[in-house]
């Protein structure tokens, strides 16, 4: 892997453009909308389970905010509102799970589409736009301090949470064991159906977070955004270390990941490859990815 991402490195940097301070941030910012929801994937796939609605969580909780900012709504009551309904759609997801005795991914392959469907239905299938120029809002979390995009420095100050939350907390030590092994957690007194909602409701949250954090820079919110993110978000996690099959994850991994995937996007772009390209791409590197981390743990069971 690490071969691999210096091989595409090296092909990039050799364009005059690449390595400038403007392109740098730019693949910075266009990372962080992946790299938020990735940490909260973490969580989920370190659970051993899998979230497909994420994409549509971070739509509607944008265009739930944005509504809200629209209407004048006091700035902090629009946030709160924004990251409450990405929160209560992750809680469903858990509950839905937990209640129906299903796995997460199966949920979710239902919710997200319900998500999208209540978002559309909120603005009516259009565009929300036209906001106060003068907004808090988008000076503050749409603004650029000390020169660097508000969406870095909250995909920075996310991943340094979540890595203190699963490494160093009971709570984060308890959903890996719960990952690694749901049965034995379970006859050990943890409550797995208890953190299988916190944790997808904890993903809703940082799904939200991304929404309001994108609506914030373009200011506007468009329904139909957000689609296919959740491959991005779960090829960042995986590309990043984080095991499909529970009990073990890497935050600041899936960070780099959500940035591998940037600097392959911008590099290909820069390169003159065609708009799609990044799509086949980004999906060599998530099964080279895998069968790396697979290659690397036979021979670990072998010594």
């Amino acid at each position: 892997m690490a071969l691999l991402v210096l091989g595409l490195i090296l092909t990039f940097t050799t364009h005059h453009l690449f390595l400038t301070s403007d392109n740098l941030l730019k693949v910075a910012r266009q990372a962080s909308p992946y790299g938020i929801m990735a940490v909260g994937m973490v969580f989920v796939l370190v659970l051993g389970e899998v979230d497909l609605s994420v994409g549509s969580i971070y739509v509607l909780a944008n265009i739930v905010t944005a509504l809200a900012l629209h209407a004048n709504v006091p700035v902090a009551v629009a946030v709160i509102a924004g990251l409450g309904v990405g929160t209560a759609c992750g809680a469903v997801n858990g509950v839905l799970s937990v209640v129906l005795g299903i796995p997460t991914i199966i949920v979710t392959i239902g919710t997200m589409s319900v998500f999208r469907g209540l978002a559309l239905v909120a603005c009516g299938a259009a565009p929300v736009s036209e906001f106060s120029k003068d907004n808090v809002f988008f000076t503050v979390a749409g603004g650029e301090p000390f020169g660097v995009p508000a969406g870095v420095i909250v995909m920075v100050a996310v991943a340094a949470i979540g890595w203190i939350w699963l490494h160093r907390t009971v709570a984060g030590r308890r959903v890996q064991a719960i990952g690694g092994n749901p049965t034995a957690g379970r006859l050990s007194g943890l409550s797995v159906n208890r953190y299988r909602v916190g944790v997808m409701a904890l993903n809703g949250l940082i799904a939200s977070l991304s929404g309001l954090m994108a609506l914030a820079f373009l200011q506007a919110a468009d329904p139909s955004d957000g689609q296919g993110f959740e491959l991005w978000v779960i090829a960042s996690a995986i590309i990043g270390g984080t095991a499909l099959r529970g009990g073990s994850g890497s935050v600041t991994g899936a960070v780099l990941g959500a940035l591998i995937i940037a600097v392959i996007q911008n590099g290909l772009l820069l390169l003159g490859a065609p708009a799609n390209a990044n799509i086949a791409v980004t999906g060599a590197v998530i099964i080279l990815a895998v069968a790396l981390d697979a290659l690397v743990k036979r021979r670990s069971a072998r010594g």
